[in-house]
C-alpha cells in the first residue's frame, strides 16, 4: 500500500490507547467458542460426533410421488427415492456447521455482551436481509452445478475434462491443475472437484504414461486453486461484506493469482519434482 501496489492506502484513524487483557479476551470469546465447538464435535474419541451423525430412523413418512421423508435420531433430514428415482438428498442439521456452532455461539454471546433485545432483533433482521439476495444467487449457482454434473460419464464437466486431456496429450502435467480448478470453480469444493475429475485425471495419466501420483496431486492442487474464482465462494463473501454486484470485478482480480498459481504448479511438476522423486 505504501508503494501504491494492491490495496489503496488509507489514513490511520486508530488511537494508541492500550487495550486491557480482559477486553481482548472478551472480544475473542465468540471466535474461541466457535473453535471449541468445532473441535469438540469433530474428535472421533468424543461421543458428540457419533451422536450428531446417528442415522437411526426416528421418524419416517411417505410424501407420495415426491419421495420418502425421514428424520434420524441425529436430526438428519433425508428425502429418498425422489420422484420414484434412486436420487436421495439429506441434511445433517446438527453436524453441518450452521446451527452448531454459529447460531449456538450467537445465542450464548448475546447475554455475555449484554446486548439489548432491540439490538438483537436488528442484528437478526439485518442479517436475514443481507443474505436474501446471495441465497437466491447461490441456489441458481448450485442448480447450474448439478445440471453440469448430470449424465455420469457423458456429463458436461466430464466432456470438458476429456477434451482438455485429448488436446494436451503427454503435456498434460502443464494443464492438470487447471482441470482441477474448473471442477472447484463449478462446485465450490476441492472434494467435489476430485470426485468429478479424479477418474478423468487417472485415465489420462495411464493413457499418456505420466505418473498417476503426480497427476492426481496436481488435480488436488487445482481444486484448491479453483476456490479463488468459485462463484459460490465469492457470492458468500459478498453477503458477509454486504456488497452487491461485485462478482465480476472480484473474479477479474482473483483469476490472475490463480493462473500464476497454476503456472508455478506446472513448473514444479515439470522440473522440481523429478529432482527429488523418481516417478
Amino acid at each position: 500500500a505504501n508503494r501504491n501496489i494492491g490495496l489503496a492506502k488509507v489514513t490511520n484513524t486508530l488511537d494508541n490507547n492500550a487495550v486491557s487483557a480482559g477486553q481482548v479476551v472478551k472480544a475473542l470469546f465468540p471466535t474461541g467458542l466457535l473453535i471449541a465447538f468445532l473441535i469438540v464435535t469433530r474428535i472421533h474419541q468424543l461421543p458428540f460426533k457419533a451422536m450428531m451423525n446417528d442415522a437411526t430412523i426416528w421418524f419416517s413418512t411417505t410424501l407420495g410421488s415426491l419421495g420418502l421423508f425421514e428424520i434420524s435420531k441425529g436430526l438428519i433430514f433425508s428425502l429418498k427415492n425422489i420422484f420414484g428415482s434412486n436420487v436421495s438428498s439429506s441434511y445433517k442439521l446438527l453436524y453441518v456447521p450452521a446451527l452448531i456452532p454459529f447460531v449456538i455461539t450467537v445465542l450464548i454471546a448475546i447475554p455475555v455482551f449484554k446486548i439489548s433485545s432491540s439490538n438483537v432483533k436488528q442484528i437478526f433482521a439485518s442479517s436475514l436481509q443481507q443474505s436474501k439476495n446471495p441465497f437466491i444467487a447461490l441456489v441458481g449457482a448450485l442448480v447450474m452445478v448439478n445440471l453440469m454434473l448430470v449424465g455420469g460419464e457423458h456429463s458436461m464437466v466430464k466432456i470438458i475434462g476429456r477434451t482438455f486431456a485429448e488436446i494436451s496429450g503427454s503435456n498434460w502435467t502443464i494443464f492438470s491443475s487447471f482441470l482441477g480448478a474448473i471442477g472447484s470453480f463449478f462446485s465450490g469444493s476441492n472434494t467435489v472437484s476430485n470426485l468429478t475429475f479424479g477418474s478423468v485425471q487417472l485415465s489420462t495419466a495411464e493413457t499418456t504414461g505420466i505418473s498417476v501420483a503426480l497427476v492426481l496431486a496436481l488435480q488436488s492442487v487445482g481444486g484448491a486453486m479453483g476456490n479463488m474464482v468459485c462463484i459460490n465462494n465469492i457470492v458468500a463473501v459478498n453477503s458477509v461484506l454486504n456488497t452487491s454486484k461485485q462478482e465480476g470485478a472480484i473474479i477479474k482480480k482473483t483469476i490472475i493469482p490463480m493462473i500464476i498459481y497454476g503456472i508455478i504448479a506446472a513448473l514444479g511438476a515439470l522440473f522440481l519434482v523429478p529432482l527429488f522423486y523418481n516417478l
